[in-house]
């Protein structure tokens, strides 16, 4: 088999837009800037497409600020309802708009973590636009939140993601699984990092290791899948018939998988079109 990269994405807010990458420098955290940032609600808790759907229709672009910092763009799709003080976009960067604020204690499936809070005016327009009182926090580079034990290689560290830091499918799956379905649907449903072409449908299911260029990867664990690949990415709106096919597919006990977590052994750089070799 021709395994190749044939996709990689960021999502630098957690459950907001794909950032589409042509390379992608990995770190400690999995993709640089990946799940870096992140909503929280007054309690400190995070916010994602599983309670607040319309986070589907805020797409997130980066930029360079002129400090030469990491930036953003949050644009609210056309379809959303502003209120009348609200333009369409929101731009800030973080040491602009994140690096003398106070930091919180927030909570992401039960590990406590601290992010830095970003200045109000970015707060207010993503609360009047997802009409929840909410805050956008980030974690900073020298913040440390551990890989479970039961999975972690050498003590691994992820940013704001669910629990590992990448996650990869392949696109021979979601063809087999789009067979279950009426309306096919996308691959950024599953929010993956890497996305894999050329292989057998689920044979991502047994592997252990892979390399790819001088970055050997860990397949640790099957990613266990929520309501959000049920949410339709352009109207907001969950369609059930997706979760269905996905219980009556792709379950096993209680739980339903689709997309394998990873850890990387090193940090590096991949690319789109590189080879992909199964060490085992």
């Amino acid at each position: 088999m021709d395994l190749r990269i044939s996709n990689l994405y960021r999502y630098p807010v957690k459950s907001m837009g794909a950032v589409v990458l042509q390379r992608a420098k990995i770190d400690r955290f999995g993709i640089e800037k990946d799940r870096r940032w992140m909503l929280v609600n007054g309690r400190g808790k995070f916010l994602t497409q599983r309670e607040i759907t319309k986070m589907a229709l805020l797409d997130v672009m980066e930029y360079r600020s002129i400090e030469g910092d990491w930036a953003l763009t949050i644009q609210a799709a056309q379809k959303v309802v502003l209120p009348e003080q609200c333009e369409q976009t929101l731009s800030f960067s973080v040491s602009k708009h994140f690096a003398k604020n106070e930091s919180l204690s927030v909570e992401v499936w039960g590990d406590t973590c601290e992010g830095k809070v970003a200045d109000d005016f970015i707060n207010q327009w993503l609360s009047l636009v997802l009409n929840i009182p909410c805050r956008l926090v980030f974690m900073e580079d020298t913040y440390y939140r551990n890989v479970d034990k039961e999975y972690a290689k050498n003590n691994e560290t992820v940013s704001f993601s669910d629990g590992f830091p990448l996650l990869l499918t392949t696109d021979s799956s979601l063809d087999a699984f789009n067979q279950h379905l009426t309306s096919p649907i996308e691959m950024l449903r599953f929010r993956p990092n890497m996305v894999i072409s050329g292989n057998h449908a689920f044979a991502e299911d047994g592997w252990k290791r892979l390399r790819v260029g001088e970055v050997v990867f860990c397949v640790v664990k099957p990613c266990s899948r929520c309501v959000i690949p049920a949410i339709n990415r352009f109207t907001g709106e969950k369609e059930p018939l997706v979760f269905k096919a996905l219980k009556q597919h792709r379950s096993k006990g209680k739980e339903v998988y689709f997309g394998q977590n990873l850890l990387a052994m090193n940090a590096g750089e991949i690319s789109v079109g590189d080879e992909v070799e199964i060490v085992e």
